[in-house]
């Protein structure tokens, strides 16, 4: 399943895209099935897969929490492995992890056994876009969509060429900080940096992540005119309260129930 072409299509079809983020987890391995097959059931368009790490400096509270848990359950690069050849035929797959573990591996050989467990998209959120070249030639070797990062304070310039340069879909980041709830003074107007990378590149879908929890603040990120949202923290804390799939599903369908906000003056 092509993590672009999916996306694409999504969009034009007029959907809001979800991306959920699920931490890769031995210990949840026997529900994962379950849990992927729920989120599709409820909407989500794509997955974001997890790869636990234990530096994860874009994460908050929440997902650090679940990347020592992860690591604590013994889980490693065999159980990604295992964890996308589940979750990759229910829907198309995009691995996130921290750019150490595929360095460590070898980047050619690390994207070479990811595309053939079935992943077809990567995000490494500490890999800048200046040292992107080994990761961008492997993953164009593989078939991969390298997803790239923007982040509030972009110099407009520098965010054309990231939206230019990513595949997949871009990957804009809400607030400052790290994942989960957003901290006073930590907003941001990023209705200027989407328009700005959807006019940079028109058929890139644009996803806002970093504290979206529920319906509200998924119709706040639609109304930025972003085509999707990706859903981390809020869906680790369903996980960790109920993590049953009728539970997991009644979750996200609010959340893919967000519908983008009319514009002023229109009924």
């Amino acid at each position: 399943m092509p993590l672009a072409s999916d996306l694409r299509s999504a969009r034009a079809r007029g959907r809001t895209i979800v991306v959920p983020y699920v931490m890769v987890d031995r210990a949840r391995r026997p529900r994962l099935r379950a849990t992927v097959e729920a989120l599709r059931d409820a909407g989500a368009t794509a997955l974001e897969l997890g790869f636990p790490f234990s530096d994860p400096i874009a994460d908050g509270p929440v997902l650090e929490a679940a990347h020592e848990r992860a690591l604590r359950d013994g889980t490693g690069w065999d159980d990604l492995l295992r964890a996308l050849r589940i979750t990759s035929p229910v829907l198309p797959t995009a691995v996130m992890t921290y750019a150490n573990p595929l360095v460590h591996r070898g980047v050619d050989v690390a994207l070479a056994e990811l595309a053939a467990a079935g992943a077809t998209g990567l995000i490494v959120p500490d890999l800048s876009f200046e040292e992107r070249g080994a990761f961008r030639a492997a993953a164009r070797g593989h078939r991969l969509a390298l997803v790239l990062l923007a982040a509030p304070g972009i110099p407009p310039a520098r965010l054309r060429r990231i939206a230019r340069a990513s595949r997949g879909f871009l990957y804009l980041v809400s607030h400052y900080g790290t994942t989960g709830g957003v901290a006073r003074g930590s907003s941001v107007d990023v209705r200027p940096l989407v328009r700005e990378a959807h006019r940079a590149a028109p058929k890139l879908p644009v996803l806002l992540g970093f504290g979206v929890r529920d319906r509200r603040t998924a119709e706040r990120a639609l109304g930025s005119g972003a085509d999707g949202v990706i859903v981390g923290t809020a869906l680790e804390e369903q996980l960790r309260e109920d993590g049953r799939p009728a539970a997991v599903r009644r979750f996200l369908e609010r959340i893919a129930g967000a519908r983008r906000p009319s514009p002023v003056g229109r009924r």
